[in-house]
């Protein structure tokens, strides 16, 4: 049978999506966890859609019996956290980030926003010394 991984659950901080992770596993579920990382390096800066709880999607429904003996939210199909929803938006507004994946357009806007701000420092520096 050739799964594809999908996501189960969706955390802001890695500390909740490890506790999820050990309690699957603890029931034979084997799981992966996305963007640990990259939250912890740019959480302070940007919100990257948060700590990510991956498995295979033939496991998805034991999980998610797990997930609810055991107390955790089971999040609707298509429902996608607020935050997603501004990101997205505002990139909808940049006609060459509509194509990209969400994390490609977070980046990007990240270095537009780091790029103008360096600027503004630059030339504010410039008008101060003159």
């Amino acid at each position: 049978m050739d799964d594809k991984m999908i996501e189960i659950a969706r955390f802001q901080y890695p500390d909740e999506a490890w506790a999820l992770a050990a309690l699957l596993k603890s029931e034979g579920i084997d799981c992966y966890i996305r963007n640990e990382l990259t939250s912890q390096v740019m959480g302070g800066y940007v919100d990257m859609g948060g700590v990510r709880v991956e498995l295979l999607e033939g496991e998805a429904l034991h999980a998610l019996e797990i997930m609810a003996v055991n107390g955790y939210e089971i999040p609707d199909e298509n429902e996608e956290p607020g935050q997603i929803r501004t990101v997205a938006g505002w990139a909808r507004h940049i006609p060459f980030l509509r194509s990209l994946p969400l994390e490609k357009q977070i980046l990007f806007l990240f270095i537009l926003i780091a790029v103008c701000a360096g600027l503004l420092i630059f030339f504010g520096s410039q008008l101060s010394s003159h």
